[in-house]
């Protein structure tokens, strides 16, 4: 998860599984804080914010399921303090 030339960030899922969102869009996040889980049929990965921003978008529906490589979120780290 690396920010663009424009501060953002899109997070994409390492693995097929289901999405679970812990942020909504248009909130505040900091250092730390867990974006998104996808859980697959063997492991579970938890996204978390590398710096402070704000949740652009939540790209799919939460519980669905996707597929590797699947845009799950855009933060954008230029507006974060």
């Amino acid at each position: 998860m690396l920010a663009d030339r424009q501060g953002l960030v899109r997070v994409r899922a390492a693995f097929a599984g289901s999405v679970e969102y812990r942020v909504k869009v248009g909130e505040p996040v900091w250092a730390g804080r867990s974006l998104v889980m996808v859980e697959g049929d063997r492991e579970v990965e938890t996204f978390s914010a590398r710096n402070a921003g704000v949740v652009l978008e939540c790209t799919v529906a939460e519980g669905a399921e996707v597929e590797k490589g699947a845009l799950l979120l855009v933060l954008d780290e230029a507006t974060g303090s």
